[in-house]
């Protein structure tokens, strides 16, 4: 995997191995009804073929949560030791991935972002910081780009993990250097809920610049 960059714009290597789907079996979108009425979840499943024979290598690595749950046995001992972390596709819930998994248990969760229009990790991320209370590391893995990373660090992400080739090391680090143009954001937000006027505090006499 490439370099990574944390909320507080540093960047280092994450240690970590990406398992992802071959782009062939990657899931697809099904036939959607009614724009106003299509469920989030617009994918069909990964099929139980390539769930069996996806490889899992060795070392710290990140598999597809789909995947887990079908080779759970297998992976637990792995898992309980902190050497498996999972991803959440686009189109799996939230829901069904904290019905499964106690999120304390996790070394890191990653969620997906299938291509640069589709924000549903953005939900998802700010669903699992706000309503299931989960503290661990949050990577933004997948058609991250540098435009969005401020949104992603304040909706509770804090890790972004650009695709391999997507950066140069010099383009990288200037996003990181721009993460700091804005640093008191008008609205509250996952990151801390405080709207702008609670969180700076002004003199009677002060004006906006």
């Amino acid at each position: 995997m490439p370099d990574i960059l944390f909320a507080d714009g540093s960047i280092a290597p994450t240690g970590w191995t990406l398992v992802p789907y071959p782009p062939a079996n990657a899931p697809q979108p099904k036939a959607r009804g009614k724009a106003g009425l299509a469920r989030i979840t617009g994918e069909a499943a990964a099929p139980i073929e390539l769930l069996d024979s996806l490889p899992v290598p060795v070392g710290k690595v990140i598999v597809p949560f789909a995947l887990w749950q079908h080779r759970r046995a297998e992976l637990e001992a792995r898992f309980s030791t902190g050497e498996i972390a999972l991803w959440l596709d686009a189109c799996e819930e939230v829901e069904t991935l904290v019905a499964a998994v106690d999120l304390a248990t996790l070394p890191l969760l990653a969620l997906d972002f299938p291509k640069a229009g589709d924000g549903r990790a953005f939900s998802s991320a700010t669903l699992l910081r706000t309503r299931y209370g989960y503290r661990g590391a949050l990577w933004a893995v997948g058609d991250v780009l540098c435009d969005y990373f401020a949104f992603m660090f304040r909706c509770g992400f804090d890790v972004v993990v650009p695709k391999p080739g997507r950066y140069t090391p010099a383009q990288l680090q200037d996003a990181a250097t721009r993460l700091k143009l804005f640093p008191q954001p008008y609205q509250g937000a996952v990151d801390d809920a405080r709207p702008l006027w609670r969180r700076v505090a002004r003199s009677a006499g002060a004006t906006l610049q």
